[in-house]
Formats: structure tokens, C-alpha cells, sequence
């Protein structure tokens, strides 16, 4: 096998001698590259006599080295290709983790192999003996200097190879055994020796054990086969065409590949038996706990599916408002009960039950591994498009004394069928966390020790300490930064800038992660090398919502390009412009002012552009509206360009077109406004004033002066005047525009106007001669960007797209078809597409608030992850009913505590402090100054919700209390204020699932409004949080369309704050003691809940009190605060009481 043949990535560097090195510089084999540690532009290359010290051409190379070599993957390297200038390329195979030592190891060959290969090469018969065990080893061993080595992948990562052939199967059903791949041992067996054959009930290959070994454009599954007199050989099978791409979890084994036929085989050497089992051996970890969540999430959602069952529909009616009504003829009461409380969502049209409908006992892996089959085989008729992609509807309504069932559709297929529920939204979102979850257990994520970075006891590949990189430049201070950056957030700039693999930064409310996550993305930016190559999408900046992405991006601006978002709203319809389309027009309307303003010759360039576009469209078609327009566009070149007589020429020559067209294309629309003219006495006196009124308004453009003039005087006829002089006069009228629009309209093969050609040419002429031109290859070329700025808001996206440093997507949506696209996958299979996906850095945001599973999707794309959030604000969003199930099914409480933990949370406090116990290298960062809010603010937040868990998370606060001022009636300027709202003043009642007290809600309003409208709060900003969405919508629609205000106010539920602020925050708390209240209970967790509610979670009550600058101001009833129970369960609302006491305010109702 020649180097270029190895089945890896190779990574080709080009490389010249250091100015101090004498080098032995020609083509050979490279045995080791490090890192210079006193020369950090230099890497000492190891050769087979010497060592010599490099450098690469570009500084970009270098730092691209650096952080491969940083994360110690075994590899193999050569020198080759010297160039004119001296140069060489330095080509290098990076293989999945350290390099395994397996000796010699012997694989056994029988007939399937010599059958196996002859079919690959296309021929009758292959070679076979000692000629075949010679060609296996050009195909499968590399040898260097004095070594050798074989690649293989072990473990799940040969998982696809292990599947039973499809076509296989088929044949042998059918009884053709013509071909041995499904039973390799069957002809070996015959020809054994008696003491040699393989037993009749001989392992299977597995993962247990089986490895894949990969080769040049081959690859085969060896197994280990216990043979009669209890040792056991590796046996080959399943021999295929390698894969198109290059294998991430490919491994570098040193050894020697010895092919034999199998009787002959030794038994299998100590070393290669214990690195088998080492590479095979599965654990209980992290990730498989996630895997049994994800199976209870699908047995429910195949729970659902089934409740509702199939709905048998007919008689559908097609409405005008875009809908479809159909009368279910035949469903479950259960499904009936679903459809009835509106909770069906989507359905689809099928002509045949799917499987999870027809077989009750389908389990949810077996409908998953369905999934992923379907992906990988994507449908090769219209027929098997149309069942792969049925047709789903909305549902509207439904009317339950009538059955009829309302649709979102223009029309169904059928007038009658089946339908069933949706799941396809679900399926989407299963089907790449089963990818992504493949990828990582494979070892084929974009860093292939990303499984083990995550696993509680995964071992990585030894990584080397990364080069130091300057966290800052002028550059990029000056263009993020508003105050002197703090040493941790440098610091947390430095660590995500030399992770080797992955980063989480920490921050607290207010702390800058935005702002950090901003200077980072500008010194990516500013470390990549621009120069022959491209820089699109090299990060991928994603969110779990939407809300989250778009706040990340809001401010950013790359190269002065804005960062491209992908992937809409589940709700968005399909041709409404998203947040950051909206944001790109204002971009382009902005730049293209900006443009005009330092460019005033454009303007004449635009206007010679856009006569000589239209004078070029009208002679090629010469229509009437085209020439209309042509002639606008010269007249408003003005005198001092035309001279007068040709701008009235082009005005006669507009109005002359633009009537005839009219007249052609339109005169049956005025038939109607002629014919109801009155001309005799007795109908004038009727209406004839107003219809009169009707025909002028209507026939403006096309009478002349005297014909307009006869419609005003009879438009302003009074019956008082007597008899109108001008009836006769108005019945000539009548009957000559009767004539002029009854004639058939003119079809005919229009020429161009010579009158109109002549003009364009001279105004364009003139155009040069007044001014700039056209000619001015700058100016035009600004010109015509100005045209795509103004008119074609598309071709604008995909330009920004194409220069775009950074994509920006939802965890979810990062996959899909549009970022394939953008990242050049045109085509294939989804599963082979994802897993296509490669960033250098995926960045995420709110990362605490994603899903292990969900979060694993973007993960799998990035070489590096730098993960940003806070484990101390929301939780990550799961499936409650998921977690009370898997809660139910244990011991207690304390076994299923990792449902409450994210993968962030995990990360930063257990996993990465063990790595970074053991190489030193430093993963985390916790920001610790904030600047959102009033000192006295920030110092309750940290108190009550950090430091109280851990004391290193402590943090205090960076601008002055006088940037936080305000002077709001009744609160003495006090940035902390308690409304108290006794439960004398009224109770808390029921909402549904909900809760609402009104007094709470009343008093807010009123606060509310009389700041909202005083002098000191006209310009500020309120939010208004509730725990429940019954009491926020109950304030809503209080306050009327005031409440829709999302510019100086927003109201909602705490789950739709997070990242966000405002001057004034209100928090209504409902909660209220019942009087008189006893407990139930002994357990004090369970009397909390009782009587607090949410507000026992200490993270959701760390996002509603940290979202305000200036004031504070929590609503609620002080007596809820009394006792020990409060003091244990709600301490930061005790203590924010105490603090509006001793240095706020408390406002009474």
C-alpha cells in the first residue's frame, strides 16, 4: 500500500527548513513531528537518521498543526514533492487515538475470500494460494522504514458492517448458493482436515468478536472462530468495497498482516487477544443512561400514536378559507377524546397502516432501527417518494356532535381514507439524535474522541499542551469590548482559543457571555488564513431555540458581513421572512445608503444602467409597458441632462404608450363607468351627479381637457340648478367612448417605437457626457451591487453565505438540508451527510438549557466544542412525563438525580475537573464580573444563587451604582423594591392547569402604568415574569394593547427570559398561605411544594430576579416569607425581603 492510499484523513502541509537547520531535505518517511517549545513557529521532525526543525509557509498552517498535534493522535507522515522554491509537502495521516501494538497477527483465508475477491474484480475466478495472501497484503499492510502497520475500527464503529447483506439473505432464501458471502465457512468446512473443522454452531461475527481492518479501497470483518481443539483463529468475511470517505474512527495498529488459508492459521497471539479485548469491552456509562431516556421518549410517542389509531374520514368539503372538512366516519373513543381537546397536532393520509399501528408489540428500537434504515436508502421511485414523504395536515377543529374534522389544507387526495398521527416532526428530530449518537459511539463525530471526553471513564489519546495564543488584539478590543476586558474573560477566551478538544464557559447574569463568545468568533476570524482558500461556515454557532441563536448573532458582524442564520420557526410560514432575513434587508438597505453617500457619481451610473437594462429588454420585447417605462425612467433625467424639449418629448412619449396600452389591455373595465353615465332628465336627476363622479375618477387618464372638464361640471350638477345645459354634449360623450371601448382589443407583433430607440440612445449619451459613465469600471461595478442590495434579497443571502465566516442554526435544524447545502453536500444519503458535517469550532450557546441528546447533534459536527452557559439558571429542556415514568421506575428519587443534570452541568462539574486533573490543561472558566444591574443587584444574585453552592463562583460587579440611577415616583431611587399584597387583599385561584391571583395582577398594572407614563420611566424598558402562564396572560390582557408592546415592555413566563434585560422587572410570585394551612405530610421537601410551588426552584427564580438593571420589584404576599420552611426552601426570596427592608423599599397597595 503507497501512503496516498491510506484509507485516513491526510493532512498536506507545505514546510521549508528552519534558517538554522541543515537539512537532509528530499522525499522519505517522517517518524514523529513535534512541537518547538522555545521556537513556537517550529516543529522537529524525527527522519529515519536525523532530525531537522521546520516551518510552514503560511502562519495558518502552522497553528492548524499545532492544534492537530495538541490532541496526540497516533499518525503517520512523509516528505514529498519539493517544489522550485525549495518547499516540500508534508503529507500526514492522523488516526482515532494512540497507536495499538498487536505483533503479528494471523488472519485465516478460505474459499469465500477467493470468491469474494473475484467478484470484486469483476472476473469468473480470482487469484488464489500464496497469490492471493500476497495480494491481501499490498492491499491491507503499510510499511515504514523498518515497521509495519494495518488500520482497523472496533466496537460499534463496525456495527454496519456486522449487518446481515439484504441481497444475501434474499438469494439464500431463494436457494441460490452460488455466492458464499452468507455462509463463508460453508466450502472452508468441507475442505478441512477432520481435527480442523470449524464447529457447526461457530460464533457469529460481533462486536464482541469482530474488528473491521481497512485497506486500500478494501476492507474486511476478521473474526474470532473457536475451532474443535479449543483454540481459535481470526477468520475473514464479509469482504467489500472500502467506504467513499475516509474513516474517523479509524485506528493505527502496529503489526504484521500475515494471510493463510484457515487450517494452517496459528492460534491467536497473547498481545493481539488482549488488545481485542480491550477495544471491545463495553461499559455502563453516561451516555447509554441518556440512551434509555431517548427509548421511553419513543415507547410514549408510539403510545400516543396508537391512542389515537387510525381516523377512517369521507365526505371531504373544500372551504374558502383554506381549509378541508371531513367527517370522520370510523375512530376510538380514545382517539375521538384526543381530537376533541386538540391535542391530535397533525395527521397524515395513508393507504396503508404502518408497522407501530399494526403490530401493538413493536418496540421503539425496532421502529428507530426502521428509521435509519429508511435514511439510509432513500426512496428510487415516485412511489416510494410519496409513501416517504405522505401528505400531513393541520388540524383546525373539531366539532364533536358532528364528527367533522377541519383541515389546513386546499384540498385532500381523496375525498375519503385514513388518517393517522403525524409523527414526522418527531421523526426528524429522532433520526439525527440517532445519527449524532452513532457518530460519538463510533468514534466518526468531526473529533473522534469526543465519546470519551463525555464518558465518565473514557480514556482520550494523551494530549500534548497547547501553544499559548494571545486572547486579545487591538483590533478586537476595540471593536467588542465597551469596558477593559476582565482577567477571566480572558482567560475564557484563551480556553476555548487552545482547547484541544473541548471548553464550557460559565456566566453568570450579566457576566458578557455574549460578548466573550463575540470576541472569540472575531479572533477565529482573525487567525484564519484568507488567502487562496475559503473560509465559509469554518464555525457553527447554534442554540436549543431559536430566541438564543438570534441573540447571538444580533450584534455580530464578520469581515462586515452579518452572520447567516438557516432554519425557520416550526410555526413560520413558509414565505414569511425570518429575524434574520428582516436583519439582512435593514443590513442591505443601511450599506447601500452608506454606499450612495460616499459614492454621490453612483447615481448617475444607476440611472445609465437601469435606462440601458430596460432599453436592452425593450428591443428584444418591444411591449407597450416596457416602452412606457423607458420613457419615465429618461424623462426623469431632468432639463440639465435632456435640455427641455426632449424631457417633454419622453413625457408625451410615457403618456402616449402607457394610454394605448391601457386602451388595448383594459377599456372593457371602463365599459361599465360609460354605460351608467345618465344623459336624458329624468336619470340625471336621479344619480347622474355621482356617476358622473364615478366616470372621472375612473377615465382620468384617457380624455382630454375639454371631455374632463364636461364630467366635472356634471359631477357638481344640484337638481336646485334645473335642467343641466350639457346633457346633449355628455350623450355624444357617452356614445363616442362607447365606440372607443367596445372595439376589439389589438393583438398583434409589436415593434419598437424608432421615437423611443432614438430617445433611450441619446439619453445615455448624454448621460456620459454630463457625468460619469458606465465605462467607470468601479463605479459601475458598485452600480450594479447596489441593484442586488435594493432588488434581489436572495442572491444577497446566498453571497453573504458564500463569504461567511460563521453559519448560525438551532441545535436541531444544524443538519439540515439547507446547512448540507451551504457546507457543499449536495447529495447521498442523510446518515452519510451528517455525518459530513465538520466545523473547526462549533460553539454553543445556553448550552445548559439543551438536552444531552439534542446537544450531541451540533457536538458530533465540531473538532472542537466550546460549550457556554449556566447550570445554575434554567434547566435543560426535557420531557416531564419522560422523567416522572423513568422516576416511577426506580428506587427513589436519588436514583434518577442525572435527569435533573445537563450535560453541561455534568461536564463542568465532574467530567472536565477530571481531565483537567489529569493533563493540566484547563477546560473551564466561570466569568466573574457582571454588568447588567445595580451592584447592590448583583451581589444578592451571587450570593443566594452561587456562592451558596460553590464559593469559587463568586462574583461581584464592574460598572458604578450611578450608571443605574432612576428616579421612578415612590421608590427613592432604590434599586430593590417588595409590592407587599397581603392575602387579606385576595387569594390565588385556579387557571386550568394554572394559577392566577387578580390583586397581584391588578396592582402591577397600575404600578406599571403610572411609570410607564411619568416623566422619569418614558424612556425605559419594563418586563413583567410570572411562574405561571395563566397569571402572565392574565396581565396581558389587563393591560390591552399595551401588552403587545414588545419594544418598551414584554410579558410572559420566566421560561422566555432567560438572556434577556430590562430596566424595571416585575416578578408576581401568586403563591399565597392558605389559611389556616397543616400539613399532610412529615416530609418537609413535600410541604415546601406544597406551599411554595415553584418557587422551591432556586433556577428559575435565578433568571426572573436577574433580568432587571435599575429596579427590582418582586409582588407578592410578605407572610408567605415567615417560618423555617421558607428560610430552608426559598431562601434567596427571604433574603431579597430583608434586603428591600434594610437598603430597598416596600410599597404597600
Amino acid at each position: 500500500m503507497k501512503f496516498q492510499d491510506i484509507p485516513a484523513d491526510i493532512l498536506t502541509i507545505r514546510v521549508r527548513p528552519a534558517d538554522h537547520c541543515s537539512a537532509d531535505w528530499r522525499d522519505q518517511a517522517v517518524y514523529s513531528i513535534e512541537n518547538d517549545p522555545s521556537r513556537p513557529d517550529e516543529f522537529e521532525l524525527r527522519l529515519k537518521d536525523a532530525m531537522i526543525a521546520v516551518q510552514t509557509i503560511t502562519p495558518i498552517d502552522t497553528r492548524r498543526l499545532s492544534a492537530e498535534l495538541a490532541i496526540g493522535r497516533a499518525l503517520l507522515a512523509q516528505l514529498t514533492n519539493r517544489a522550485a522554491d525549495g518547499s516540500m509537502e508534508l503529507q500526514i495521516a492522523f488516526f482515532s487515538g494512540p497507536c495499538l501494538e498487536m505483533g503479528e497477527l494471523e488472519i485465516g483465508v478460505d474459499d469465500y475470500v477467493e470468491q469474494a475477491m473475484a467478484s470484486l474484480e469483476r472476473r469468473r475466478s480470482g487469484p488464489k494460494g500464496d497469490q492471493l495472501y500476497k495480494l491481501l497484503e499490498r492491499h491491507f499492510c503499510f510499511r515504514q522504514g523498518d515497521s509495519d502497520f494495518f488500520f482497523l475500527t472496533a466496537g460499534p464503529a463496525i456495527d454496519e458492517m456486522l449487518k446481515p447483506d439484504p441481497v444475501q439473505e434474499e438469494k439464500a432464501a431463494g436457494g441460490d448458493d452460488t455466492d458464499l458471502a452468507s455462509d463463508p465457512e460453508s466450502q472452508a468446512a468441507q475442505d478441512a482436515t477432520p481435527g480442523d473443522v470449524l464447529p457447526a454452531r461457530s460464533a457469529q461475527p460481533t462486536r464482541n468478536n469482530s474488528f473491521c481492518i481497512s485497506g486500500d479501497g478494501l476492507r474486511f470483518v476478521a473474526t474470532e472462530k473457536l475451532l474443535s481443539q479449543g483454540k481459535s483463529i481470526f477468520l475473514t468475511s464479509r469482504l467489500t468495497k472500502a467506504r467513499k470517505h475516509p474513516d474517523r474512527a479509524l485506528r493505527l495498529v502496529k503489526g504484521k498482516l500475515h494471510f493463510a488459508d484457515w487450517s494452517r492459521t496459528g492460534h491467536i497471539r497473547l498481545l493481539a487477544k488482549a488488545q481485542m479485548t480491550a477495544l471491545t469491552q463495553e461499559q455502563v456509562s453516561y451516555l447509554r443512561k441518556w440512551d434509555e431516556f431517548g427509548d421511553l421518549e419513543g415507547e410514549l410517542l408510539l403510545e400516543k400514536a396508537r391512542q389515537v389509531g387510525v381516523l377512517h374520514v369521507a365526505g371531504a368539503v373544500e372551504n374558502r378559507d383554506g381549509t378541508v372538512a371531513v367527517r370522520v366516519t370510523q375512530a376510538s373513543e380514545a382517539a375521538l377524546k384526543v381530537l376533541d381537546k386538540g391535542q391530535a397536532g397533525e395527521l397524515r393520509s395513508v393507504e396503508e397502516l404502518p408497522d407501530y399501528l399494526l403490530d401493538p408489540t413493536l418496540l421503539f428500537k425496532d421502529f428507530a432501527s426502521g428509521i435509519e434504515r429508511s435514511a439510509e436508502n432513500p426512496p428510487s421511485s415516485p412511489q416510494d417518494e410519496l409513501q416517504a414523504n405522505p401528505k400531513h395536515y393541520k388540524v383546525v377543529e373539531f366539532d364533536k356532535a358532528s364528527n367533522t374534522l377541519k383541515l389546513k389544507t386546499e384540498r385532500l387526495p381523496e375525498k375519503s381514507g385514513m388518517l393517522i398521527l403525524s409523527l414526522a416532526g418527531e421523526v426528524a428530530q429522532i433520526k439525527r439524535r440517532l445519527v449524532a449518537r452513532r457518530l460519538i459511539l463510533e468514534g466518526r463525530a468531526a473529533n473522534p474522541q469526543l465519546g470519551p471526553l463525555i464518558e465518565e471513564k473514557g480514556v482520550i489519546t494523551q494530549t500534548r499542551r497547547p501553544s499559548p495564543v494571545k486572547p486579545l488584539t487591538a483590533f478586537v478590543l476595540n471593536k467588542v469590548f465597551k469596558n477593559t476586558p476582565t482577567p477571566k474573560q480572558l482567560d475564557a477566551i484563551s480556553c476555548a482559543l487552545e482547547t484541544p478538544d473541548i471548553a464550557l464557559i460559565q456566566g453568570p447574569p450579566g457576566t458578557g457571555k455574549t460578548t466573550v463568545i463575540a470576541a472569540i468568533l472575531e479572533r477565529l476570524n482573525e487567525m484564519a488564513d484568507k488567502r487562496g482558500t475559503t473560509i465559509k461556515g469554518q464555525v457553527l454557532l447554534t442554540g436549543f431555540q431559536h430566541d438564543a441563536v438570534e441573540n447571538m448573532i444580533e450584534r455580530l458582524s464578520l469581515n462586515s458581513l452579518p452572520v447567516p442564520k438557516f432554519g425557520k420557526r416550526a410555526n413560520a410560514a413558509t414565505d414569511d421572512a425570518s429575524l434574520f432575513e428582516e436583519r439582512l434587508d435593514g443590513w442591505c438597505g443601511k450599506l447601500a445608503t452608506q454606499l450612495r453617500e460616499r459614492n454621490p457619481q453612483i447615481a448617475e451610473i444607476e440611472q445609465e444602467t437601469e435606462i440601458r437594462h430596460l432599453y436592452l429588454q425593450y428591443l428584444q420585447t418591444p411591449t407597450r409597458v416596457l416602452g412606457a417605462r423607458l420613457a419615465s425612467r429618461i424623462a426623469a433625467l431632468g432639463i440639465a441632462v435632456l435640455g427641455e424639449e426632449r424631457v417633454r418629448q419622453a413625457e408625451n412619449l410615457q403618456k402616449k404608450m402607457g394610454l394605448e396600452e391601457k386602451l388595448n389591455g383594459a377599456s372593457h373595465q371602463w365599459l361599465d363607468v360609460v354605460r351608467r353615465l345618465r344623459c336624458r332628465p329624468e336619470s340625471f336627476a336621479d344619480d347622474g351627479p355621482e356617476r358622473a363622479a364615478d366616470a372621472l375618477a375612473d377615465l382620468g387618464e384617457v380624455l382630454d381637457r375639454e371631455d374632463l372638464a364636461l364630467l366635472d361640471d356634471a359631477s357638481l350638477w344640484r337638481n336646485e340648478n334645473g335642467l343641466p345645459p350639457f346633457l346633449q354634449r355628455l350623450a355624444r360623450l357617452k356614445r363616442t367612448l362607447l365606440a372607443r371601448f367596445s372595439a376589439p382589443p389589438v393583438f398583434r407583433i409589436e415593434k419598437a417605437n424608432d421615437e423611443i430607440v432614438a430617445l433611450a440612445g441619446l439619453a445615455i449619451e448624454q448621460i456620459k457626457r454630463k457625468g460619469h459613465s458606465g465605462r467607470d469600471r468601479k463605479s459601475a461595478a458598485l452600480a450594479e451591487f447596489l441593484a442586488q442590495l435594493d432588488n434581489n434579497p436572495r442572491a444577497m443571502l446566498e453571497a453573504v453565505s458564500d463569504y461567511s465566516f460563521a453559519f448560525a442554526a438551532t441545535c436541531q435544524q444544524s443538519v439540515n438540508r439547507s446547512m448540507q447545502f451551504q457546507k457543499g453536500i449536495r447529495e447521498g444519503d442523510t446518515n452519510l451527510n451528517q455525518q459530513q458535517l465538520e466545523y473547526e469550532y462549533v460553539i454553543v450557546d445556553e448550552a445548559a438549557r439543551v438536552s444531552p441528546r439534542d446537544l450531541m447533534v451540533p457536538m458530533a459536527q465540531g473538532r472542537r466544542i466550546i460549550l457556554v452557559g449556566d447550570h445554575r439558571q434554567l434547566p435543560h429542556i426535557i420531557d416531564d412525563e419522560v422523567a416522572r415514568r423513568m422516576e416511577d421506575g426506580e428506587s427513589g428519587p436519588s436514583e434518577t438525580d442525572w435527569l435533573k443534570k445537563s450535560m453541561f452541568h455534568y461536564l463542568f462539574s465532574e467530567r472536565l475537573k477530571t481531565l483537567e486533573d489529569g493533563d493540566k490543561i484547563t477546560r473551564r472558566v466561570t466569568l466573574d464580573r457582571q454588568y447588567r444591574m445595580h451592584e447592590l443587584l448583583g451581589d444578592f444574585i451571587s450570593r443566594n444563587f452561587y456562592e451558596r453552592f460553590d464559593p469559587s463562583e463568586k462574583f461581584g460587579s464592574g460598572r458604578p451604582t450611578v450608571d443605574f440611577a432612576h428616579a421612578l415616583p415612590d421608590t427613592g431611587g432604590k434599586p430593590a423594591a417588595w409590592l407587599a399584597v397581603p392575602v387579606e387583599k385576595g387569594k390565588h385561584r385556579r387557571s386550568g392547569t394554572s394559577w392566577i391571583r387578580p390583586i397581584e395582577a391588578t396592582l402591577i398594572v397600575r404600578q406599571l402604568l403610572a411609570w410607564m407614563n411619568c416623566e422619569a420611566g418614558k424612556d425605559l424598558t419594563f418586563g413583567v415574569i410570572s411562574f405561571y402562564k395563566a397569571q402572565a396572560e392574565y396581565i396581558r390582557q389587563q393591560l390591552g394593547t399595551l401588552g403587545n408592546n414588545d419594544k418598551r415592555l414584554r410579558i410572559g413566563t420566566v421560561d422566555s427570559f432567560q438572556g434577556m434585560e430590562f430596566d424595571v422587572v416585575f416578578l408576581s410570585t401568586v403563591r399565597t398561605v392558605p389559611q389556616p394551612w397543616k400539613s399532610t405530610t412529615d416530609d418537609r421537601e413535600k410541604q415546601a411544594q406544597s406551599l411554595f410551588g415553584h418557587l422551591c426552584l432556586y433556577n428559575r427564580l435565578n433568571v426572573s430576579m436577574s433580568r432587571q438593571k435599575k429596579l427590582l420589584v418582586v409582588v407578592g404576599d410578605p407572610c408567605l416569607l415567615e417560618g423555617d420552611l421558607a428560610a430552608e426552601f426559598i431562601p434567596g426570596l427571604v433574603d431579597f425581603h430583608k434586603l428591600c427592608r434594610e437598603q430597598g423599599v416596600v410599597l404597600e397597595c
